[in-house]
């Protein structure tokens, strides 16, 4: 989205296109800005500046074109890709040893050794941030997890036939966990978002070697916070 002809002079890197990832882009001089969800799923109806009367995607459209930055949005590609897998893998210190793919999502295969699944959560919370919600399930040691960021759709079932105690993964229906639950799996839910951070700094990392101008990725920060581990 934005001018196919427009010369790169810098490049941000998200996980949304949201108003401060735009700000940071001005900041940096960056006129492209990569993302790995796109800026809208429907169209919005309106596009002006303010989000009360049109939408936040309406009112991050109307202030890219008046910014004059380009939105690139990798989110498919990127889930789907062997860099995104061998990420996770890296950032949780589990071997990647195969993958989960169905028409509604992606993943990855991880051989978490002998961990528990509190073990597993915890390791999520250390190496990932926020704060994980676990549902627990008859195997409290799942041997093989299945990462599947973003929503969870039908890659629990997936999961489960190729051997998966557990899956990690943003979020996913009550009815799907209870039912993948019954079945024996256990899950860990990270949040939307914080399953998908460290998308931002593969990207900036791949853009950073194929590129000869500056590359830089926006921290942010999980869009919800527990609680409890605030109070604690």
């Amino acid at each position: 989205m934005g001018d196919p002809h427009a010369r790169v002079t810098g490049i941000a890197c998200a996980l949304d296109v949201t108003p401060a990832a735009l700000a940071f882009a001005r900041e940096r001089g960056a006129n492209l800005l990569v993302t790995h969800h796109p800026a809208y799923l429907d169209p919005p109806g309106r596009m002006g500046p303010d989000a009360r009367d049109s939408s936040l995607a309406g009112r991050c459209v109307w202030e890219a074109a008046r910014s004059g930055i380009s939105l690139v949005a990798m989110h498919t590609n990127l889930d789907r890709s062997r860099l995104a897998l061998e990420t996770v893998s890296r950032g949780l210190g589990y071997p990647l040893v195969a993958r989960v793919e169905e028409p509604d999502g992606y993943g990855a295969v991880l051989d978490a050794g002998d961990d528990a699944v509190e073990d597993v959560a915890r390791r999520c919370q250390a190496r990932l941030g926020g704060s994980p919600r676990v549902w627990p399930a008859a195997q409290a040691r799942p041997g093989l997890v299945a990462y599947c960021s973003g929503s969870l759709g039908g890659l629990g079932r997936e999961a489960i036939s190729r051997g998966c105690g557990c899956v990690i993964t943003g979020e996913c229906g009550y009815h799907v966990a209870l039912d993948l639950q019954l079945s024996g799996c256990a899950g860990i839910l990270l949040g939307h978002d914080v399953s998908e951070f460290p998308y931002v700094g593969l990207l900036e990392a791949v853009l950073d070697k194929s590129v000869n101008v500056p590359v830089a990725a926006f921290a942010e920060s999980p869009r919800w916070h527990d609680v409890a581990a605030v109070e604690g």
